[in-house]
């Protein structure tokens, strides 16, 4: 019956994006259930723009539910959907060493789909953010600690978080997707399953040892304290570094290479409509005579400041330009493109050193330092917080 009265609502409704008909369903029924609800309605441009964000939204809370399930609720990497905090789980179940290859798989499978439903005309969507949960443990409640805005570090303004989001927005969130599409082809075309196994059959066997009573033998200090304060730091270092020792899969890292490119591209067309707006109706990202209204002011050339960044990111991505090194002289640097189109193992030692770049390395134009520094003077000690804003 809720379902049925939400349906009615939505047909009745004038223009999906005119009301607060999708930010509504999302706080009384949660994401699963109006996903649904919007699937079932006829297509139009602003339903597009309603379930493509919906699909996202519910993208982020399966990735949230499978860290959750095993314990994951620290910051993993800083990164979309593995550097947020989340609520502790009181009872994880055992981490399986699949469990990261599939999370990307399957995000990158989402990020297709959202893109599928995204609307080729004007379409607005209005969402209050007070309303956006993420139903994080699967009990289909909302907890306190669930809101998504609070999850995603948002600032809180006094007043309502009412936004509009428009067309411009459309291509920001395109960006988006791209974006955690290079990170799960990176991470898959280096495969932590096998670091993984290797993580869980410590584990068990560390669980086994400390269930036996100490033997008489037991005679060194007792290191426990030790291992639990910094045992975790120390495996999720091992794991990384034992990933990059794998040979890459190259079809995925040119996939990564691709998908990057497509963020860029996304993201000279988001700001070019930014740019065209002559409104201030509540806006996500504002231009530079617009108000956010989140209530956080973006200093005055922050696009073309970005997108400088990203086109210097772009020439690195094919390789037109290279990657300084630091014990290369002038004029020398690092073709990114090439290990992307033929990777090899990633030793960290080796690159720190400069052995393992050689094969990489050319003369050439390298990126030079002007863009970075210009937007680290804009954002100060929150440029990375921006950086995730603006992807």
């Amino acid at each position: 019956m809720r379902r049925l009265l939400a349906a009615m609502t939505l047909i009745a409704s004038p223009a999906l994006a005119d009301d607060t008909t999708t930010s509504g369903m999302i706080a009384r029924d949660g994401i699963t259930a109006t996903a649904q609800t919007l699937v079932e309605q006829p297509a139009s441009p602003d339903r597009d723009m309603a379930l493509s964000a919906v699909t996202f939204l519910h993208t982020a809370q399966t990735a949230f539910q499978t860290r959750w399930r095993i314990g994951a609720t620290d910051p993993l990497v800083p990164l979309p959907l593995l550097g947020a905090p989340l609520p502790a789980n009181p009872d994880p179940q055992p981490m399986t060493a699949d469990v990261i290859a599939t999370l990307m798989t399957d995000l990158s499978d989402a990020m297709q789909a959202t893109r599928d439903q995204m609307p080729t005309d004007d379409a607005a969507l209005v969402l209050d953010l007070d309303d956006l949960w993420l139903d994080i443990d699967g009990d289909g409640s909302r907890a306190p600690s669930e809101a998504l805005a609070d999850l995603a570090g948002l600032p809180r303004p006094e007043g309502p978080r009412v936004i509009r989001f428009d067309r411009a927005d459309v291509e920001w969130l395109r960006a988006y997707t791209h974006l955690i599409q290079t990170v799960a082809s990176l991470t898959l075309a280096f495969d932590p399953t096998p670091a993984l196994a290797d993580h869980i059959a410590l584990q068990q066997e560390l669980t086994r040892q400390f269930a036996e009573p100490p033997g008489q033998m037991a005679r060194a200090p007792n290191m426990q304290m030790q291992a639990q304060a910094f045992g975790p730091i120390i495996d999720r270092v091992a794991v990384v570094l034992q990933t990059l020792r794998h040979q890459p899969d190259p079809t995925l890292t040119r996939q990564a290479r691709d998908h990057l490119r497509q963020m860029i591209a996304a993201n000279r067309d988001f700001w070019t409509l930014v740019a065209q707006e002559d409104d201030d109706d509540r806006e996500w990202i504002p231009n530079d005579t617009q108000k956010s209204a989140l209530g956080f002011d973006l200093p005055q050339g922050t696009g073309p400041q970005w997108m400088a960044l990203l086109e210097e990111v772009d020439q690195a991505l094919q390789g037109k330009m290279l990657i300084p090194f630091w014990r290369f002289a002038p004029g020398f640097g690092i073709d990114l493109n090439q290990w992307l189109q033929d990777p090899q193992p990633v030793d960290v030692t080796a690159w720190v050193q400069g052995t393992a770049a050689l094969p990489y390395a050319r003369p050439g134009l390298t990126v030079g330092g002007d863009n970075w520094d210009g937007f680290l003077s804009m954002f100060g000690g929150r440029a990375g917080l921006y950086m995730l804003l603006l992807n």
